[in-house]
């Protein structure tokens, strides 16, 4: 018993160590040692071969020891595990890989192990308009804070294995939440028509905002909600961002934005030829709607991978706060991505400067696995975002001009955004007001154009 304890201390003081550590540390023998690991049994968790042997102490979850499956749901909506998740002591867990993982492993990764939330799964972590709405949803049940920003790492575990059957991406964490998504297969699920989407659309509207979920507008983002949509014959899913229902100002500018980012999708397949989220304009009891169709959904059931920057910089490069164009590089060098991927980025980051879009942070950005990028979403121009959710001040439109080594990506990018502008400009949709800006910035973007590169 003395062994047995010494051990988990150590564990638990240490986070995990390797077997020869563990040797050295305790002073026994290999037979020892083997045997207290072997008599402590679920208590120690162990992963690696041979002399990368690793063990670990293990983190019950509301006082259970049991793995956490991990499933994984392809694109005709069957599913497969794929892993195991084991807790540790005092945070972080680790994976025993089933299949191929198709996610970039770097270090003790490889071996399964992670300090936090393996970093995949990080966006499956409840957050933004629709995050707070799940948070609040279930805090009384799983026990946690109604703000997901709250959350601890076991709040996290916890709520995903009873109720992330429905979260981004195409993995599944735990046989609960797995069951109620086979649960969803058996039932005859709707999706919307061309003639249902307006009153459907409205109601979902008023019913989103009800649940007095706190944020949406009021701290720059769009409230939202998400549906199902029969589309050209084809069975799709949809996240709606939708604007106020009244005719006052900041709503009124909160319709322009959402009409600003259906062109701007529209501009870069167009005119620089990178995918972007497919999206359309309704308009219903007062509000603009913007459905976005969501590129990790494929007909009723089916589901693609899909990983942010945000998880990927925190799990694999580390350079939070900085630009795109900053990351693309460390990914590059790091031989994670390729160099017309790196390109690409810089002509999205570009454009979305030009278009005054000061909204690009890290979890605006995704990729597929072979780290490809995902369609370009959640692109316009938020320096036009009324500011607490109302007030609508005016801004200097002063596009800057790029540095040598970015110059081509620049001109295509400078190039598009003029093109934007001069849409958003003539769509009547947008308001008189925001016509107008559009229309300044576009001849300012013009004239600057005209007159660079200096000759």
């Amino acid at each position: 018993m003395k062994n047995e304890l010494q051990l988990l201390h150590m564990l638990r003081l240490h986070r995990r160590l390797p077997s020869a550590e563990l040797l050295r540390r305790l002073g026994v023998s290999r037979a020892t040692l083997m045997r207290t690991i072997h008599s402590l049994g679920s208590a120690v968790v162990t992963r690696g071969q041979a002399r990368r042997v690793t063990y670990a102490a293990r983190r019950l979850l509301q006082g259970s020891d049991a793995s956490l499956p991990l499933y994984r749901i392809d694109e005709a909506g069957a599913g497969s595990e794929i892993a195991q998740i084991d807790l540790l002591h005092p945070e972080g867990c680790a994976m025993s890989f089933s299949t191929l993982f198709e996610w970039p492993l770097i270090d003790e990764m490889r071996d399964g192990w992670f300090d936090g939330i393996p970093y995949p799964l990080e966006d499956m972590r409840p957050q933004g308009f629709l995050g707070r709405q799940f948070a609040r949803r279930y805090a009384d049940i799983v026990h946690t804070p109604e703000d997901p920003g709250e959350w601890r790492e076991d709040d996290v575990f916890r709520a995903l294995s009873l109720f992330g059957e429905d979260q981004p991406g195409n993995t599944i964490l735990g046989e609960i939440a797995y069951r109620r998504f086979l649960s969803n297969l058996l039932q005859q699920s709707h999706f919307l028509g061309e003639a249902e989407v307006h009153d459907s659309y409205a109601a979902q509207a008023e019913q989103a905002m009800s649940d007095g979920v706190p944020g949406s507008s009021t701290g720059g983002e769009f409230p939202k909600f998400t549906a199902r949509r029969l589309i050209d014959g084809e069975r799709r899913h949809v996240i709606v961002k939708f604007s106020g229902a009244d005719d006052s100002p900041g709503s009124r500018r909160w319709a322009d934005l959402l009409v600003c980012e259906q062109i701007a999708s529209h501009v870069l397949r167009e005119q620089l030829g990178i995918d972007a989220a497919e999206s359309r304009i309704y308009q219903a009891s007062g509000r603009t709607f913007l459905e976005v169709v969501r590129f990790d959904r494929h007909g009723a059931h089916g589901r693609s991978p899909v990983c942010s920057w945000a998880a990927i910089n925190g799990g694999l490069i580390g350079l939070a706060g900085r630009n795109w164009m900053e990351g693309a590089a460390a990914l590059e060098r790091a031989g994670l991505l390729s160099p017309k991927g790196v390109i690409t980025i810089q002509r999205i980051w570009h454009f979305g400067r030009l278009i005054a879009n000061t909204d690009m942070h890290d979890g605006n950005l995704s990729f597929r696995p072979g780290l490809t990028l995902a369609p370009v979403y959640d692109m316009l121009p938020m320096a036009y975002a009324p500011q607490r959710g109302v007030e609508l001040r005016d801004r200097d439109y002063a596009p800057q001009l790029p540095l040598p080594a970015e110059q081509s990506a620049w001109g295509e990018a400078a190039r598009a955004a003029s093109i934007f502008w001069r849409q958003a400009s003539n769509d009547e949709r947008v308001s008189d007001q925001f016509r107008a800006i559009c229309r300044s910035n576009a001849g300012k973007l013009e004239k600057l154009c005209a007159s660079y590169p200096p000759r």
